[in-house]
């Protein structure tokens, strides 16, 4: 778990991972056909590859930087939901404890349909596997973005809203 502010490395780091999976795994998904297979191939591949330098980060990184693996904890999730159901407004503020199984979930599914594409490339056993895997990538893709921004608005909600300013001019 993070114990400090990333540093610009850090962000930069991991908004191009981010940037860079979620838009190999989107072309890799839309170009799964026979007319497009190169262009699947190279984006499976851009994916691997940015998983597996995510991978290396995260081994590499000191303790306490957000590049480490992302740790969820149960308990965590009971404590902020008990908070939630007890209208604890101040249970919003800080990190969710949700976004770290988030993105475990998110990681090893973009890892298996990876892996399992790489392998379909070589023995075609795999290749139902890989279909399987990519199937259920857009259903994730789906839940995280509807939980990221379901967050964000309970967040905002919680929030004092500002006074509108009144400029004396009509």
């Amino acid at each position: 778990m993070a114990t400090r502010k990333p540093t610009r490395f850090e962000t930069g780091f991991l908004l191009l991972f981010h940037a860079t999976l979620s838009g190999s795994v989107i072309v890799a998904y839309l170009s799964g056909d026979e007319d497009t297979y190169a262009m699947h191939l190279f984006a499976g591949y851009t994916a691997l590859v940015a998983l597996g330098l995510r991978l290396a980060a995260a081994l590499l990184a000191p303790a306490g930087s957000p590049l480490g693996w992302p740790r969820p904890s149960a308990s965590a999730v009971r404590t902020w939901l008990q908070r939630m159901t007890a209208g604890d407004g101040a249970a919003l503020r800080g990190r969710n404890p949700l976004l770290p199984w988030f993105a475990v979930i998110m990681l090893a599914v973009a890892g298996f349909a990876a892996v399992s594409g790489w392998l379909a490339d070589g023995v075609t056993v795999f290749q139902g596997l890989h279909e399987a895997i990519g199937e259920a990538v857009p259903v994730l893709v789906a839940a995280h973005v509807a939980t990221v921004l379901g967050l964000h608005l309970l967040r905002q909600r919680g929030q004092p809203q500002p006074a509108l300013q009144t400029t004396g001019v009509r």
